[in-house]
């Protein structure tokens, strides 16, 4: 399958290079080449809020969808679930490289700065035995050091190097294949960036149609960066599902609100976590690549602000 290059060349993506469409179990899905190299699906499955058995349940469905990228989280509790489908997946055949593993590790709790690396370091390894893999694809600081509006400040700063550097060191051993970051904005991306001698290759943050094109400046100096930006929540907590405007902009292309939201941000070249646990709605989730909006129905989906939210809970500048 031939991606439209006038298409990709508009989209707004300085942080990676598109490569190629890949077909798995005869879903497309858009392979994204992060900044170190590493090739990642465009679409992940998520399981916050899911308990073990549910996420064991929605991989499955999602794997027979076409998902092939899976994202979990020490604090969502429900690494061992996600660990045993991943290992019931690799059991039966299929191999390791075709799976894509993101979880994440919480901000730092400890007073005291130094003691940031040991919690980082045991977090990490708490992952590790919990998913039961040699490896994860890429792990990502869950969020700075720092909780609610503002900037991250010295105290936050000292912290999250701590934290960057037990990831620096687990990148190099290679236990995982990339690093990267969620919930940051630009003061605590700028603490970051100044010591860290590998760069993010990814920021998850909170980004769905009605926030705008560009809250908070943070979509802009993410990719100003060369980070990819990583949008979760992209259904903006299920308001959208729902939404008369994005239901008739789906109408004459046969697909639904949510599906509609999704491909807004597919568009714009970012990478989306989506979650559903039932088959029929993984695979119109996943069913980004078959179809196309109009340039006035993005132009539309861009310039809504009828659901506004902060792109990340730790800061907001």
């Amino acid at each position: 399958h031939k991606i439209n290059k006038n298409k990709m060349a508009s989209l707004k993506m300085l942080a990676v290079l598109i490569s190629s469409l890949v077909v798995c179990h005869g879903a497309q899905q858009l392979m994204i080449k992060l900044n170190n190299g590493v090739m990642m699906p465009q679409m992940a499955l998520g399981t916050w809020q899911y308990d073990n058995d549910t996420a064991g349940d929605a991989i499955a469905l999602g794997y027979m969808a076409g998902f092939r990228h899976i994202d979990t989280a020490n604090d969502y509790g429900n690494q061992v679930g996600v660990g045993k489908a991943l290992n019931k997946l690799l059991a039966s055949g299929v191999a390791r490289s075709e799976i894509f593993v993101t979880t994440k590790t919480p901000p730092c709790q400890a007073l005291n700065p130094e003691a940031c690396y040991n919690q980082t370091m045991n977090d990490v390894m708490s992952d590790m035995e919990q998913l039961n893999l040699d490896y994860v694809d890429l792990i990502l600081l869950h969020g700075a050091s720092h909780r609610g509006p503002g900037k991250c400040d010295a105290m936050t700063c000292a912290k999250d190097q701590q934290q960057w550097n037990v990831y620096e060191e687990i990148y190099k051993k290679g236990l995982a294949k990339a690093i990267g970051v969620s919930n940051y904005c630009q003061s605590c991306f700028e603490c970051l960036l100044s010591k860290s001698t590998v760069v993010p290759v990814l920021n998850q943050i909170q980004f769905h149609v009605g926030m705008g094109d560009d809250p908070n400046k943070l979509v802009s100096y993410t990719e100003s960066k060369n980070i990819l930006v990583q949008a979760y929540s992209p259904l903006g907590d299920g308001h959208l599902v729902s939404d008369a405007g994005l239901a008739a902009i789906g109408k004459p292309h046969n697909k639904s609100a949510a599906q509609v939201a999704l491909k807004w941000l597919v568009d714009k070249g970012v990478g989306v976590v989506t979650k559903a646990d039932s088959a029929q709605y993984l695979q119109e989730d996943i069913d980004m690549y078959s179809w196309n909006l109009t340039a006035s129905e993005t132009a539309k989906l861009s310039a809504n602000t009828e659901y506004p939210s902060q792109p990340s809970w730790a800061c907001s500048e």
